[in-house]
């Protein structure tokens, strides 16, 4: 039975027990994003990759080998969000069923060329560092809560760009990394704004008869399905 305190007291007390598991869940609090660059296509000389450049059968295909693969996380994404690029958007879509999900858009994930090295001024586009670094400083924001796990669909650059941020690295040295399409790239965040690289271009769950990359890649032979 209750002492003849105020109730008020009681619930002040209540109140600054809870305080410790609380501040406890904050300082633990992760933020996991799950860069997944987008699937094979075909490239249309000339034409807008906001509206064309969709995924071939072999794009397809590789997307919902990505979805099966990360419906089988043993984690709840929160969200997933693509970029406005075709290619991206489609896969994001594909992957986002295999979810449960909805997949929204972002235009800071767009495809973009930042200074990179080895590139020459006219390959890199006007405002890009500025994007990227709008779409680096949204998502690597630690979270003020409990964990979450969010997917990201976008592209090759944007992609290794994150990853030099995530290490600390000069972020024109983002040219020195391949990727495949449809891999899986993770980085968490925790709540001190500290970081870590979990995993780069995981590419396991794609065979590797069907997997297609970025440059020149390993130098396999590409599908026979696939085009250059």
């Amino acid at each position: 039975m209750l002492s003849p305190l105020p109730r008020f007291v009681w619930l002040c007390l209540a109140f600054f027990i809870s305080l410790p598991a609380a501040f406890a869940q904050e300082a633990s609090a992760v933020r996991t994003l799950y860069l997944v660059r987008h699937g094979h296509y075909d490239p249309v000389p000339g034409a807008d990759s906001r509206t064309a450049n969709a995924l071939n059968t072999l794009g397809r295909e590789q997307a919902e080998l990505t979805g099966a693969r990360l419906a089988g996380y043993p984690v709840t994404f929160t969200h997933v969000v693509s970029s406005e690029f075709t290619r991206s958007r489609e896969t994001g879509d594909l992957i986002a069923a295999s979810l449960g999900l909805e997949c929204r858009r972002d235009a800071r994930l767009n495809e973009i060329t930042p200074p990179g090295a080895g590139l020459r001024a006219e390959q890199i586009d006007d405002g890009a560092e500025a994007q990227l670094a709008a779409a680096w400083e949204h998502y690597s924001a630690p979270n003020a809560g409990g964990d979450t796990h969010e997917l990201l669909v976008c592209h090759g650059n944007v992609i290794r760009w994150f990853i030099c941020r995530a290490l600390g690295v000069d972020p024109r040295q983002w040219t020195r990394m391949e990727i495949a399409n449809c891999s899986i790239t993770m980085i968490q965040i925790r709540a001190d704004g500290t970081m870590r690289l979990q995993q780069f271009n995981e590419i396991a769950h794609v065979p590797v008869a069907k997997q297609t990359w970025s440059g020149k890649g390993p130098a396999w032979p590409l599908p026979a399905n696939a085009k250059k």
